[in-house]
């Protein structure tokens, strides 16, 4: 009998210990920087939040916020074609009977995201549709409303000629981005650059066709750029069932020559002859009338997608918006910081003290605020949501947006319940938004982890997609103890 009992004793002391192994939460990877902060039942809990992080895309809630209160969600970005006086009488164009249209033609640009050359045509198109066959004048590309640089300083060197870097200038079209595909040969040898929508971009490549299962593990695919909207690209590309071509998005790296190239390929094709030339100015000219003009969808919409995909051109753009709009100067990257912070101190009561800004995209390593930051943030978002709707259009986890496949995430239990902006860079990965606990209750948190790294073999292991990435571990443990609103003990 007293075997049995000290079996059960034995039996219940391992239950104990195993029941204590698998509720205490994972730790934050040695050497990492973790901020968390997140409130139950009026009390804050959490470790670090007054620690100066880097935000990365996180920050994109303070430009959300901002842009909705000063500009509104029914902000437009209006692109216009302008018509000099010399061109019309009487709201009418002079055309003469050979189908000249003497004078110039602005197209102001308006660091309008959603812009496409499709849009650009149809600008050219409402001259052509009213009998313009030649324009006897200069085509000035006005880029005006922005000043300063495309690019703000502490983005990553070997990250700008990707997509997600580009540059926020006033003109904008399609993205600012232009596609082509690597289309595979035979291992061992060349792959072919095909260019897509005849985007006007030059590509050259010497990246070599391998097995699938050599991609990554024992070589990368390059990119660098050249010069004007020129780029080459090396290394390897995997050959892909039924040889399918291997996708490629490279950010404009001269969005001048951009608008240039574009505008001169949609005048050929409307069969519009232009007897002056096209060029780009950065100053606002006089003596010109709106004829025709293309507005953005709204600027909730617009929003929308920045939070949704972390699109940092819509962020720029947006926030340069509101540095234009606010100070009623050109926008650019310093005034735009200022405008923010000035709109959310003042409409928002949010001060955001030494936290430091350069860009409204947290795509810089520059960028540093606290959790607590972002946390003021969310509070004021999840008090006034009646009004801004802003929570409804962040991702959504197991759901949409750049959470519906996150590692900590996953799972039934948090499908839709965590409503969140992400934020990652080279070694930082951070979530800031609202848990939907068990009880329903909607609790802000944020959770920012830096300075992540671990041993080479694993790093190599995680970029060749072999293994994912162990802060996610931390990242889960923090979610579900809120989900299940436990009070922070790591």
């Amino acid at each position: 009998m007293k075997k049995y009992k000290l079996f059960f004793i034995s039996l219940i002391s391992a239950l104990c210990l195993s029941t204590n192994i698998e509720a205490h939460a994972a730790k934050p990877l040695e050497g990492s920087s973790v901020s968390v902060i997140y409130s139950l039942n009026d009390k804050i809990h959490g470790i670090n939040y007054d620690t100066y992080m880097h935000p990365a895309s996180t920050q994109k809630l303070l430009t959300a916020l901002a842009a909705l209160l000063y500009l509104g969600p029914d902000y437009t970005f209006k692109t216009a074609l302008y018509i000099s006086r010399q061109s019309h009488a009487n709201g009418k164009l002079k055309i003469s009977t050979d189908g000249t249209l003497t004078g110039d033609i602005k197209i102001k640009f308006t660091g309008d995201p959603f812009f496409t050359s499709d849009n650009l045509s149809s600008l050219f198109k409402s001259l052509k549709d009213q009998g313009v066959k030649r324009i006897k004048g200069n085509i000035l590309l006005d880029i005006s409303r922005f000043t300063g640089k495309d690019r703000a300083d502490g983005w990553s060197a070997s990250d700008l000629p990707v997509c997600f870097t580009a540059p926020s200038s006033a003109l904008i079209i399609n993205h600012n981005c232009a596609g082509c595909r690597l289309r595979p040969s035979s291992i061992g040898r060349r792959a072919k650059v095909e260019i897509l929508n005849r985007n006007p971009i030059s590509v050259s490549s010497e990246t070599i066709t391998v097995k699938a299962s050599d991609f990554r593990d024992k070589c990368t695919l390059e990119a660098e750029i050249l010069g004007s909207n020129s780029y080459h690209v090396s290394g390897c590309m995997p050959k892909l069932k039924k040889d399918a071509p291997y996708p490629l998005l490279f950010a404009v790296n001269d969005p001048k020559s951009w608008g240039i190239d574009w505008t001169v390929k949609i005048l050929k094709n409307l069969n519009l002859n232009v007897l002056g030339d096209i060029s780009v100015v950065k100053q606002n000219q006089a003596g010109f009338t709106p004829y025709a003009v293309i507005n953005s969808p709204r600027l909730y919409n617009l929003v929308k997608v920045m939070l949704q995909k972390s699109d940092n051109l819509y962020a720029d753009a947006i926030a340069k918006t509101v540095g234009f709009e606010y100070f009623k100067r050109a926008g650019s990257y310093q005034n735009a910081v200022k405008a923010i912070r000035a709109i959310l101190e003042k409409q928002a009561g949010i001060n955001l003290k030494n936290a430091y800004m350069v860009d409204g995209s947290g795509l810089s390593s520059h960028n540093l605020l606290s959790a607590k930051n972002l946390f003021d943030v969310l509070n004021y978002i999840n008090a006034h949501d009646s009004t801004l709707n802003l929570i409804t259009i962040l991702p959504k986890s197991g759901i949409s947006g750049t959470l519906k496949n996150r590692p900590s995430v996953k799972g039934k239990q948090l499908k839709g319940a965590v409503i969140a902006k992400t934020g990652s860079l080279q070694n930082v990965s951070n979530l800031a938004g609202f848990i939907k606990s068990k009880s329903n209750k909607l609790i802000p948190f944020v959770i920012l982890e830096n300075s992540i790294t671990y041993p080479q073999t694993l790093h190599e292991e995680i970029k060749q997609l072999k293994k994912r990435s162990p802060h996610y571990e931390f990242e889960k443990s923090v979610i579900t103890d809120i989900y299940n609103e436990k009070e922070f003990s790591y």
